[in-house]
């Protein structure tokens, strides 16, 4: 099985963006390659052309925050590491003081292991850059 990748797809220009102020906003939905692809440890690359800085003007620039949630109630947390460029999934494993742990490597994003898998998940996104 492939490495998966996964994609930013910005809602309808008109609609997708927001550039009042100080600050330009992207909006959409994150999408992944084939369901049986796996994930990798530390996070998955964007599809070539589908990162942050193909979004519009500004993107280019390291995002103020990056907002990312799943509609359905996967269960599943996801994180966009700026530092990586990298999307990270994260599932279980929390209790009490301990944190959530990132999925496994090598797990297909269609496992059924999952609650409802990444691949079946809606995932919005809200990405912020600063405009000066």
């Amino acid at each position: 099985m492939a490495t998966a990748t996964f994609k930013f797809v910005p809602s309808v220009p008109t609609e997708g963006s927001d550039m009042t102020g100080e600050t330009a906003r992207f909006y959409g939905t994150i999408t992944f390659s084939a369901p049986t692809d796996t994930y990798a440890s530390g996070g998955l690359s964007p599809l070539a052309g589908s990162a942050l800085a193909s979004l519009g003007p500004y993107a280019d620039r390291t995002p103020l925050a990056v907002y990312i949630e799943s509609q359905i109630g996967s269960g599943l947390s996801y994180y966009y590491n700026a530092s990586t460029k990298k999307l990270q999934i994260f599932g279980g494993g929390g209790s009490g003081t301990a944190g959530i742990l990132e999925i496994t490597g090598g797990t297909a994003l269609n496992a059924g292991s999952f609650v409802v898998a990444p691949s079946a998940d809606t995932i919005n996104f809200e990405a912020i850059f600063l405009r000066r």
